[in-house]
């Protein structure tokens, strides 16, 4: 899997910093969730971002984690990604009040990309070192 396409918004009125994110299967087989277990909730595919340092400083996290996670806000994605296609996905997370907003289109790199498949990891991207060329 490799990244093509991300962008990122600001959304002011709500204080919001939006991913919207590119992504190519390159291998031979769909990308699905394989994930399995014994509860009714099917978790499936997951498209999160953990922010670095300096991003979790402007963001309203989680309390009570162990993870460095920030607030979500929303999200949504295609599912699978069939071989040799890419999948679209978006995620929202809540920015600080007294955050400058300004400067948040640029700290959104300071982060990584996790895929997940339930609650295994599949992939990780930083994205600060993502090229997208």
């Amino acid at each position: 899997m490799v990244i093509t396409h991300i962008d990122t918004t600001i959304i002011k009125a709500e204080r919001i910093l939006r991913y919207d994110i590119k992504i190519k299967n390159t291998g031979n087989t769909p990308f699905k969730s394989e994930f399995d277990y014994p509860g009714q909730h099917n978790y499936g595919i997951e498209v999160v971002v953990r922010p670095n340092k300096e991003l979790a400083s402007k963001m309203e996290l989680v309390e009570g984690s162990e993870f460095i996670k920030m607030i979500p806000w929303g999200s949504g994605s295609t599912g699978l990604i069939d071989s040799g296609h890419e999948g679209s996905f978006h995620v929202e997370y809540k920015i600080k009040k007294g955050a400058h907003l300004k400067e948040m289109k640029e700290l959104a790199f300071d982060s990584t990309l996790i895929i997940l498949d339930g609650v295994n990891v599949v992939k990780e991207f930083p994205l600060d070192k993502v090229d997208m060329d």
